[in-house]
């Protein structure tokens, strides 16, 4: 008897009519409490929640909730710090590299 192979109706349905990406996102518990809390009120998944809370403000056009808006500050993110290297002069440099190819002769 056979096994598997393609049935039509068969297999998982799709939750959207196109492809899905995963993501990974951290959000502050504070946040997430909401978003569960919205999600359960309407039984939803979280990932449904958000689909629809993004389509909802894209729609508005407005801010999802104003106590729950999040601003990038730029001095939040620290920049890296490199270590600056230190400059050589070219002849230096030249002469470190004929030593080296004669080195390796």
């Amino acid at each position: 008897m056979a096994r598997g192979g393609y049935r039509k109706g068969a297999g998982r349905k799709r939750e959207y009519q196109e492809p899905v990406q995963k993501i990974l996102v951290g959000l502050p518990q504070s946040v997430l409490q909401k978003l569960d809390d919205f999600a359960q009120q309407r039984d939803l998944s979280r990932p449904k929640a958000i689909a629809l809370l993004l389509e909802k403000n894209h729609e508005e056009g407005s801010v999802l909730a104003s106590s729950t808006t999040v601003e990038a500050k730029p001095e939040a993110i620290p920049k890296p710090v490199l270590p600056k290297p230190k400059p050589k002069s070219s002849q230096k440099l030249l002469d470190e590299l004929r030593a080296l190819k004669e080195s390796l002769k």
